[in-house]
């Protein structure tokens, strides 16, 4: 792991910004610690939104959360786009940013979604080339986040924590694990959560995203509307027996008005974070 990201300092309890939630959280900023806002939302925008940013910077932490780098394309990265993410970037001063393990672009289509890459070496040096390109352009440190995906593709010769340490170690970047992505996958695809943590490098990991998920006919899904359950709770724990993250932040996209379940949550992560 980079040096920068070994120094980036400790941010506590945290929740995605989203305008529905613009006046609870800031009616709660005992408990709230920094808030996570969606990069493209703040991109190209009028100057409402970009008053709307200064304002949070003056009273919060703000981690800048990309979408739509599509770092898994082989056909290589946007450069006008990272030139914008670079601008934001240096505006907001984070102490790092964040983007997904996957593709949102393919033959220069946007495809509307994050996609999952192949957990092999040609993927493996597609993503990091794509990372190290960037490094030259962002200096703040980049932490990588962990994806659902809904079919096993083929030609996977490394196990998911395999890639993920293997990505680490050549880009410098650390992770954002996302615990509910990792439970789903786990019980979509039959394998042990905790496993999956033992067999991680700890240490890569920064930051921690959570939510509670929903049960579809076949699968389970993650749709950022819903309270978190116990067992999401419990694999928080488990990890923090084992590491101190630098952050842990609930992501909530849906359901807004169900204030309570929200609040909850934030003060399940306040207690277990000062245990």
């Amino acid at each position: 792991m980079d040096e920068a990201i070994s120094n980036i300092p400790y941010l506590g309890n945290g929740i995605g910004f989203r305008l529905e939630l613009k006046s609870f959280i800031y009616l709660n900023r005992d408990k709230i610690d920094f808030v996570e806002i969606i990069a493209e939302h703040y991109i190209d925008v009028p100057d409402f939104k970009m008053n709307e940013l200064e304002q949070l910077k003056k009273h919060f932490t703000v981690i800048p959360h990309a979408i739509n780098l599509s770092l898994g394309s082989s056909e290589g990265i946007k450069k006008d786009y990272v030139k914008k993410l670079k601008e934001l970037i240096e505006y907001i001063d984070p102490p790092y940013w964040s983007e997904h393990i996957s593709y949102t672009q393919a033959h220069g289509y946007d495809i509307g979604h994050s996609s999952p890459i192949i957990y092999n070496e040609e993927f493996l040096k597609v993503i990091s080339g794509n990372i190290n390109e960037i490094n030259l352009t962002i200096k703040k440190p980049l932490i990588l986040e962990n994806i659902t995906y809904h079919v096993e593709l083929p030609g996977k010769t490394y196990s998911d924590a395999e890639f993920l340490n293997l990505l680490c170690e050549r880009t410098g970047c650390g992770l954002l694990l996302d615990i509910t992505n990792l439970y789903i996958n786990s019980r979509n695809f039959s394998f042990d959560p905790f496993e999956f943590i033992n067999k991680l490098n700890i240490e890569n990991v920064v930051q921690l995203h959570y939510v509670g998920y929903e049960i579809s006919t076949t699968q389970i899904i993650d749709t950022h509307s819903r309270k978190t359950q116990e067992e999401i709770f419990e694999l928080i724990k488990y990890i923090l027996n084992k590491h101190r993250p630098k952050g842990i932040l609930l992501e909530r996209d849906e359901r807004f008005e169900y204030l309570e379940e929200i609040m909850d949550d934030i003060e399940k992560m306040n207690i277990l974070l000062i245990t």
